[in-house]
């Protein structure tokens, strides 16, 4: 396991370490991650996932059991979250944010990147396509999430922020997900692109996943974290833990072949995603409780992503 950490995993949380360091030295600044945050998200991402899918065969990377397991892994796990939150005394902020934590994955960022460095091109692809129906389902749920634990007043069903179209809007129009679609419509009708095309899109995406760790590493906050350690404990073995492992199990028990498992496996054992900071800021939860959750845990998943590399590679 140690020679996989510091094969695959070490590498990858340099750049995150680099990022940290930047960002409390004040060598870079707001403006900046504003900035490249925009253009990692929007234009090089969506360019690396677009080009890698497009170029790769649909029927060698789509698999409907795997999708399946992953869908279904989310359900028990946010039903455990749910239920845990429910015995729990704390105000319906931190609850909503603990559940939220506890099954929306740093997919973008995080899992493609270890999936990108520890793979290779292929089994990327295959990461990139089974993601999207991940993505959609955890931005389903963050929604469900947030208007469940919101005010019942009478006067509106959905906490501020809210809106069920603009909802549907953001999501059918998530740069990851329009370009993954984009992506696998060339993948399926074997639409070729051109030599030009390919080798632009191929430059621009060489830039994606270093600066997205960077980024990560700029984000990075431990205040206020010893009072939430409990908490975050539970987060971390419902995300980091029990949902690969779950997914894991009904994948060997839907005959669902190995080859698929190590993708989805780095998809369900991403940490908890930036976007819980911001929604938590949105939408009435628990700030806190976000930035140290998704900080502690993101250095957390180092370890725990060695680990599934070390045994089921």
């Amino acid at each position: 396991m140690l020679s996989v950490f510091v094969t695959h995993i070490l590498p990858v949380f340099s750049i995150i370490g680099l990022g940290y360091v930047l960002m409390h030295r004040q060598f870079v600044g707001e403006a900046f991650i504003a900035s490249a945050n925009r253009v990692v998200y929007y234009v090089a991402v969506p360019a690396m996932l677009f080009h890698e899918v497009a170029r790769s065969s649909f029927s060698e990377n789509f698999h409907a059991g795997a999708v399946l397991s992953m869908l279904a892994g989310l359900g028990v796990i946010t039903a455990s979250a749910l239920l845990c939150a429910r015995l729990s005394a704390r105000p319906a902020p931190f609850r909503a944010t603990f559940v939220h934590s506890a099954f929306h994955g740093n997919l973008g960022y995080m899992a493609y990147a270890i999936a990108f460095y520890a793979l290779g091109d292929k089994l990327f692809a295959q990461t990139a396509l089974l993601s999207s129906f991940l993505i959609i389902a955890q931005n389903f749920l963050a929604v469900c999430v947030f208007a469940y634990f919101g005010p019942r007043d009478g006067s509106r069903t959905a906490p501020r922020g809210i809106v069920p179209t603009e909802t549907i809007k953001r999501i059918v129009t998530n740069p990851i997900i329009v370009s993954v679609m984009a992506g696998t419509i060339f993948s399926y009708f074997s639409i070729s692109l051109h030599p030009a095309l390919s080798q632009s899109l191929r430059i621009l995406s060489g830039m994606a996943l270093p600066l997205a760790l960077l980024l990560i590493g700029t984000s990075l906050s431990f205040r206020a974290l010893k009072k939430l350690i409990p908490a975050i404990s539970v987060i971390g073995f419902l995300k980091l833990i029990l949902f690969p492992m779950l997914v894991y199990e009904l994948m060997r028990w839907g005959s669902v072949p190995p080859s698929f498992h190590m993708p989805v496996l780095i998809l369900t054992a991403a940490p908890p995603a930036t976007i819980t900071y911001i929604m938590a800021s949105e939408l009435g939860g628990d700030t806190e409780l976000a930035a140290a959750g998704t900080s502690l845990l993101t250095l957390v998943s180092g370890w725990t992503y060695a680990v599934l590399l070390s045994w089921f590679r």
